[in-house]
């Protein structure tokens, strides 16, 4: 976050962007297909900390492959040194899917809400537990006068709670401790039951790489689910979702 910080402060002004129409993010996630047990945010990226490099550099080639495989969005990771992700990887993949986007980063500052949408994202990825709650709040607002979902991310109940005080609709929690990078997809499990009667969306995130876990989820009051490196790691990425969904579909 102090790197992302720096990296601002060194940024031009924005500059304006012909901005296509934004897909409704929220809705996507909540109109899931008949028989459909969970809706899947699938993510591209070309590497992470906790994964190293995967096997597939043409991330808009794995966006399509997921959307042909049933996933509700897309997940693009446009940090560069740390990811090898890009604005640009954001821009190509919202042009060849027809899904709503995430832009999935690091965001410290409400500013970089308005350059997401300028470069198409239809949905932010905030991090409650890296942001003061002023923040966090100025970035919620930003959010809504651009008409952009924030999805708002926390490991802990706390963080959760932090978030909804802020005003958020979209909560996430990660099952990942970005602190020390250990997952326990148990997280969700615990936190999520907690509040599913104030959140509009609830998504599960990180280490999900089975039916059995999407059915935990759904019954922990999951929404959706955000899942990447599990099937960054297949040959075939859409081929890994349709498995994780269940190829003839699952009865909810």
């Amino acid at each position: 976050m102090a790197r992302k910080r720096r990296e601002l402060a060194q940024r031009p002004p924005l500059s304006p962007r012909a901005r296509p129409e934004p897909r409704d993010f929220a809705d996507a996630l909540l109109r899931r297909a008949p028989g459909r047990l969970l809706s899947v945010i699938a993510e591209v990226k070309r590497k992470s900390p906790s994964g190293g490099a995967f096997p597939h550099a043409d991330v808009v080639a794995v966006a399509r492959a997921y959307e042909a495989a049933g996933a509700s969005a897309i997940s693009v990771l446009t940090d560069g040194p740390d990811f090898g992700g890009a604005l640009e990887d954001l821009v190509a993949v919202r042009a060849a899917v027809s899904v709503p986007v995430l832009r999935k980063d690091f965001l410290v500052a409400a500013r970089e809400v308005e350059e997401s949408a300028l470069w198409g994202a239809d949905a932010v990825l905030l991090i409650a537990d890296a942001l003061e709650d002023g923040e966090l709040r100025e970035m919620l607002a930003t959010a809504r006068a651009v008409k952009v979902a924030a999805l708002v991310e926390a490991h802990t109940e706390a963080h959760a709670e932090r978030a909804l005080a802020a005003g958020a609709e979209l909560v996430g929690i990660n099952n990942r401790d970005l602190a020390t990078l250990k997952t326990d997809v148990g997280t969700a499990l615990r936190v999520m039951p907690r509040l599913r009667t104030r959140a509009r969306v609830l998504v599960a995130e990180s280490g999900l790489k089975s039916v059995t876990e999407l059915v935990s989820a759904r019954e922990a009051g999951a929404d959706a689910v955000l899942v990447g490196e599990s099937l960054l790691r297949d040959a075939d990425p859409g081929r890994a979702l349709r498995r994780l969904l269940g190829e003839e579909g699952l009865s909810p």
